[in-house]
């Protein structure tokens, strides 16, 4: 079954999520419609037990919210393609992960560009109350830490090994690590 967002379609008990075949470009990422899209579909349709995702990423948070969605609708896995960035939270979820051969999971750390927060900076600064760009960095030195923080528990949580989590952590912002297969089982990342 085809739908009117071009990025899914559903066949059997697998819903096709794949960011690649959005038609415009700037909607080639993991998004807030797609997850209000996700939850719609996975309601109105209980015989889905499975996701397959070919995504390199995109929101951050969109993601969060589509990983609670497979972990509460119980769902499994699918990689055919690749998997990168914030779409591997969501890969994550699955009870049963499965990465097909000849496919990739790719990682990297967090990153936010000065121009980018500079514009947070000033679009925020009254309603958090920061007077100047130091109240706003102790913000910003918080906000971090709790973000890896909530990472590295999520990705506990899902079963992942704390010294695979640590060299995600470390893996480049401006390009993509993607780890072998056998690292990946050994890790927990891929469970079959």
């Amino acid at each position: 079954q085809a739908f009117a967002n071009e990025k899914f379609h559903m066949d059997g008990d697998t819903l096709f999520y794949d960011t690649n075949l959005a038609k415009e470009e700037v909607n080639a990422e993991i998004n807030w419609e797609d997850a209000d899209f996700i939850y719609k579909i996975l309601l109105e349709n209980p015989n889905l037990t499975r996701m397959q995702l070919n995504s390199g990423g995109g929101l951050v948070e969109a993601a969060k919210y589509i990983s609670d969605l497979v972990i509460d609708f119980e769902l499994d896995t699918y990689v055919i393609g690749e998997c990168s960035s914030a779409c591997v939270d969501i890969f994550l979820a699955g009870n049963k992960r499965v990465l097909q051969k000849g496919s990739w999971l790719g990682f990297h750390k967090g990153s936010w560009a000065a121009t980018d927060m500079k514009n947070f900076y000033d679009f925020k600064r009254k309603e958090e109350g920061w007077n100047n760009p130091f109240e706003f960095s102790s913000w910003l030195y918080e906000d971090t830490q709790e973000e890896i923080l909530r990472q590295m528990k999520y990705m506990l949580e899902r079963g992942v090994k704390a010294d695979f989590i640590i060299e995600t952590l470390q893996a480049d912002n401006e390009g993509m690590w993607y780890p072998r297969r056998k690292r990946l089982r050994e890790a927990g990342v891929i469970t079959e």
